[in-house]
């Protein structure tokens, strides 16, 4: 069996109409950036990296203009990969891969502390980081890392236990990553495919999104996931589902 944790890697707050663009603006909305350790016979895997660890000293320099004057950052002190790692006793050099759900600031931040690891990402989302003005940030993803690019669904170790789901629709090349934990128990992180329970249950299209339509069927896919195979959905910035879960260094049960 293996074990998943799951980890807070930064804390943001924005208006709520960027999420849910039928609210009212002017509404504070604060939700976790989390990151899930997961521990494989075959390797120590981390899903995503979280928001940029030095991001706070010089929010506009590491962020960009835009996303700084939208998003504040309220982590606490050891809301960081590299605290949350060390709450397992584990070291950056300890992650043997990176997958990283696609390539925005919030979850490809911290990219650079894991040099050494190999980083699965989906080649449509390479693609599109690569494309003459492509809109994301070369500092996190544009290194010499070890990059195995994948084109749909993967299996990581071939043993049918983490397999990477193509969930495009928020970016071209978006993956969520199904986790079996225990024979009777699945998990399958959506990241950004889709925010919150809310989102899911009223089809919802947040600001930030790559094709309508995509994003639309990726909502249907997980729905199936979920009631044709039993699957637990862990949202990608879900406030309410984020209380309710267990946290390093407890590992996640359903």
């Amino acid at each position: 069996m293996i074990k998943i944790y799951a980890m807070c890697c930064g804390r943001l707050e924005f208006d709520r109409a960027l999420f849910f663009p039928d609210d009212p603006p002017g509404v504070r909305h604060t939700a976790e950036v989390p990151t899930f350790l997961i521990q494989h016979d075959r390797g120590t895997v981390l899903f995503d990296t979280g928001v940029d660890c030095y991001a706070h000293r010089d929010p506009v320099g590491h962020l960009g203009k835009w996303i700084a004057s939208n998003f504040a950052l309220r982590a606490g002190p050891h809301e960081n990969v590299i605290d949350q790692l060390a709450s397992l006793g584990l070291k950056p050099d300890d992650v043997t891969h990176v997958i990283n759900s696609h390539f925005h600031w919030d979850h490809c931040g911290c990219n650079t502390l894991f040099p050494h690891a190999t980083f699965i990402v989906q080649r449509a989302e390479m693609e599109m980081a690569r494309s003459p003005n492509g809109p994301y940030n070369p500092a996190y993803w544009d290194h010499p890392f070890d990059y195995r690019l994948v084109d749909g669904e993967h299996d990581v170790f071939a043993d049918g236990t983490l397999v990477l789901i193509p969930t495009p629709g928020h970016t071209p090349g978006h993956q969520s990553l199904r986790v079996r934990a225990a024979p009777d128990v699945v998990f399958v992180l959506t990241a950004d495919a889709c925010y919150s329970r809310a989102h899911l249950d009223r089809d919802v299209i947040p600001y930030a999104v790559w094709s309508v339509q995509a994003m639309i069927e990726s909502y249907s896919g997980l729905r199936a996931l979920q009631e044709r195979q039993g699957c637990h959905l862990i949202f990608g910035h879900d406030p309410d589902q984020w209380a309710r879960m267990r946290h390093v260094p407890e590992a996640m049960t359903t």
